[in-house]
């Protein structure tokens, strides 16, 4: 992907086989690879991210011109696979974008249908669940109005029961005290006790077929029998309280129960709408997400990628040779000479040694 293009750039084919054949045909661009591969080496440069580009060859300004070129051919691949690979991606964004477009236009179109079809209202499209049908504050007020009632109902339906129980002149007295001061009942006992008094006076003074005995004891009877009609009126008004907070209590309880079936059945007849909405909204933030993923890929394709591969270093051609190393191969030479000698002169003096030591044991066999 890299040498290929930089032989084509620099046409080595033709170069080099009019350098290397003798002739004008071209090199195979696989000879020319593998000629290119044996003079090139690479070295990344210990705990860096940097690559060391060396070209080796028999003039150094055309190996310092082809590590140049093979640096700007990298560099060029990187950024175009760079460039490729992020217009893939934005192409991807863009197509998935607008099958979410298109989805979102759907489930749209279903929860305006669904919010017609049910009757939803305003407010309650608003939210996310429909609003109940009394305010959380009137509840709380119904509820605490409910219990202070029960409470009154019990306390009065017991001092009815209890009243009733008692006699006529027990529950005389007892009004006073669960009732409390009644003006009309206080005057009639005044009224009473008077008529009794006087009544006792005249019965000291006259028979009681006497006209002034039997008008005192009159008076005395009727008094008494107002007292008792107040009295009656009284345990009316005690029973029509009783039977008010009975209805009071029924009416707050009714409204309560109407109130929580209401909105039971208006969540339950109104789930779908919602349900529908909460995928309308599921779907429009993975837009938002899929939207800012391509406005970053966009961003990051219109921004100078030059700083991906940095020549920081172009080549140069060398002052001396560096293949081959004329110094050390006459060096290496020069050892290799003096060891491979040392290592005959030794071989021979050993043969020649023992040579002489064999020749003497022979004569003396002979």
């Amino acid at each position: 992907m890299v040498l290929g293009k930089v032989i084509d750039a620099l046409n080595l084919n033709a170069r080099w086989g009019k350098r290397y054949a003798g002739s004008d045909v071209a090199l195979p661009t696989s000879e020319s690879l593998a000629l290119l591969k044996r003079r090139l080496e690479l070295r990344p440069v210990r705990n860096t991210s940097l690559i060391e580009i060396r070209v080796f060859g028999e003039n150094p300004v055309d190996a310092a011109a082809l590590a140049n070129a093979i640096a700007e051919t990298y560099r060029e691949y990187r950024l175009e696979g760079h460039g490729q690979s992020t217009r893939s991606a934005i192409e991807t964004l863009e197509k998935r974008f607008d099958e979410q477009e298109q989805k979102i236009h759907k489930a749209q179109k279903q929860v305006d249908d669904l919010r017609k079809s049910l009757g939803i209202s305003g407010p309650d499209a608003a939210g996310n669940s429909p609003m109940p049908t009394l305010e959380t504050e009137t509840v709380r007020q119904l509820q605490g109005q409910l219990i202070a009632s029960e409470t009154q109902l019990a306390k009065e339906k017991i001092q009815l029961e209890e009243l009733e129980k008692l006699a006529a002149n027990q529950r005389r007295d007892a009004l006073q005290t669960v009732v409390g001061t009644d003006n009309e009942l206080g005057s009639l006992f005044v009224e009473h006790n008077a008529a009794q008094q006087r009544l006792l006076a005249i019965q000291n003074d006259h028979t009681p077929d006497h006209p002034t005995s039997r008008n005192a004891t009159r008076m005395a009877d009727d008094t008494a029998k107002r007292i008792n009609q107040r009295i009656e009126g009284i345990m009316t008004g005690l029973r029509t309280r009783v039977n008010t907070s009975q209805a009071i209590v029924k009416r707050l309880r009714e409204r309560l129960d109407e109130a929580r079936v209401t909105d039971i059945e208006k969540t339950e007849r109104s789930r779908p709408y919602y349900e529908a909405k909460l995928r309308l909204e599921e779907l429009m933030r993975f837009r938002a997400v899929l939207n800012l993923k391509l406005t970053s890929e966009r961003l990051d394709a219109e921004l100078p990628d030059a700083a991906m591969v940095e020549i920081i270093d172009h080549a140069s051609p060398s002052l001396h040779s560096v293949r081959p190393n004329k110094p050390r191969n006459l060096f290496l030479g020069a050892v290799a000479g003096f060891v491979l000698g040392t290592l005959v002169g030794v071989a021979v003096a050993s043969g020649s040694s023992w040579l002489r030591r064999k020749a003497p044991s022979q004569a003396a066999a002979a």
